[in-house]
């Protein structure tokens, strides 16, 4: 069950998390009043009682689904190593605690679905994943990461301890985000600082620029990761690669932070 969620909850749970020192106040004048029903559906929670877990990882994956997915060949490897991934958390010891958002992103986003504990998580196929668009990584970061800390702030508000991991893979460079560099980065930086969120990048394909983009967003050099093997083999080890992270995370294996290293052995 979900609660009704407005743009007016948002401001007041970013004016919480400015208070609560989560965010500082250049983020949360980037976000309040300045985003839309995406972040809205992306923040929208369960009730409180259906939550079961004393202290909750928020894992939120946002998954490039632009054209260049399709013209690779490479849709129905994305689903399957998605759903890699999900299984993965399902067959955790700490599948009770995960709580999964999934993004899916072009030069628009799509919440797929908000932040449901993983036995309850939507698996991909042909009817919510096909790859056609462009690619907009920059807006879409700042409105999931919006919805995370909306989302967050009403579990600490509640009295409920969590941590959020937020990672986007992607197979190409920006093209036609409103959004800057410098607005995620400023961003990533307060999120980092408050040492309550781990904030990760996997680039799919030749190196290129992936490195240079992570880290002009603000992501931390050891939880940015390029799979150069751009085919089903390499998707299925790149989310294998990201879940097991993920649980380490859970498990308060991984610190989070700037000196999160989300992407060691």
């Amino acid at each position: 069950m979900t609660n009704n969620f407005g743009s007016n909850n948002l401001d007041d749970l970013f004016a919480d998390a400015l208070t609560g020192g989560i965010i500082g106040a250049q983020s949360a004048s980037l976000l309040s009043g300045n985003l839309g029903s995406v972040v809205v559906a992306g923040a929208a929670r369960k009730d409180m009682e259906d939550i079961v877990a004393s202290d909750v990882t928020l894992i939120t994956v946002l998954l490039d689904a632009s054209s260049s997915i399709a013209t690779s060949g490479l849709e129905q490897g994305v689903r399957d190593g998605y759903n890699v991934l999900v299984d993965t958390f399902m067959q955790s010891k700490e599948r009770d605690s995960i709580m999964l958002a999934l993004w899916t992103f072009t030069d628009t986003q799509t919440v797929v679905h908000s932040y449901m504990p993983i036995l309850e998580a939507t698996k991909l196929d042909a009817s919510n994943y096909s790859a056609d668009g462009a690619t907009a990584p920059y807006d879409t970061w700042c409105q999931a990461l919006g919805a995370n800390i909306a989302y967050a702030q009403q579990l600490r508000n509640t009295g409920t301890p969590c941590r959020s991991i937020v990672v986007v893979i992607t197979d190409g460079d920006d093209c036609g985000s409103r959004r800057t560099t410098t607005e995620c980065a400023s961003l990533s930086r307060d999120l980092l600082r408050s040492e309550q969120f781990t904030l990760a990048f996997v680039g799919v394909g030749p190196e290129g620029t992936f490195r240079d983009v992570a880290r002009s967003m603000g992501v931390p050099d050891n939880c940015i990761e390029v799979q150069a093997a751009a085919n089903p083999a390499g998707l299925r080890k790149m989310f294998h690669m990201v879940s097991q992270s993920a649980i380490r995370a859970s498990q308060a294996m991984i610190r989070p932070g700037s000196q999160a290293g989300f992407f060691t052995p």
